[in-house]
This record gives C-alpha cells, structure tokens and sequence, in this order.
C-alpha cells in the first residue's frame, strides 16, 4: 500500500515537472520567434530601402491592433468587475443609482417645448435675438 502511494506521487512529480518544461519551452519558443522577427525586420529596414515605406506600415498597423487589443482586454476588466458582485448587490446598485437620478431629475426644471415660428424666419438673425430677449423678460 504504502508502496503504490509512494509512485502515485513520484508520478505526479514527473508529471508536474514535464508540465513545467513545457511551458518553459514554449516560452523560450515565443521569445526567439520575436527575437528573430525583430532583427529580421531591423537588418531588412536597413538594408533594402525600398521595403522601409511597406514595413513603416505594416510596423503601424500592428500597433493600431496592440492598441486595440489592449482597449478591449481593459474594456472586458471592467465588465467583468462590474458585473462580478452577486445579483443582490447589483439590484442594490441599481436601486441606489435610480435614486440618485431621481434626486437629480427634481432639479432640474422641465423644458417646455418651443414651437417653431415661421413668421420669425424671414426677420434677421440680430432682430430674433432682440425679440427673443423682450421675451424671456416678460416670461
């Protein structure tokens, strides 16, 4: 029994151990890649003239896309730590905000809507400001 235990965890063991080479190798794998590509892309940029207009493009459009990527990775943070609380929370939140916009909708004082005054249309603009003023006193 105690035997059989012991090697059930020397595999475990070997087998955590080959995870982590693995990854390890993997890693090593992505370095070089990048590494290569960037030498490649620096001796070609130096090197062929004619390839500098294509590759300053190609340089550009891949960092439009890391730019993106790291806009959508935070966006997709901030959803997930929004909506992340328990539904009770969330309902809490929402009743508390609905209350806020309640407070900050009595402030305000409604607007009526204008109608608009064709007869006004053919006056000039500097006469329907002065008509406009003569009202607002009155009202």
């Amino acid at each position: 029994m105690d035997s059989s235990l012991q090697c059930l965890k020397e595999i475990d063991i070997y087998r955590r151990l080959s995870y982590l080479l693995m990854f390890t190798l993997i890693t090593v794998l992505f370095s070089l890649f990048f590494i290569g590509l960037t030498g490649w892309t620096i001796i070609t940029y130096l090197v062929k003239e004619d390839s500098q207009k294509y590759i300053k493009e190609e340089l550009d459009n891949l960092f439009d896309i890391s730019k993106m990527l790291f806009l959508s990775l935070k966006g997709l943070i901030g959803v997930l730590a929004k909506h992340s609380f328990s539904s009770d929370s969330v309902e809490r939140t929402s009743n508390e905000s609905q209350g806020i916009d309640d407070q900050l909708l009595k402030m305000v004082t409604p607007v009526e809507a204008v109608e608009e005054d064709t007869a006004l249309s053919s006056f000039s603009p500097e006469l329907i400001e002065v008509i406009t003023e003569e009202e607002e006193k009155v009202a």
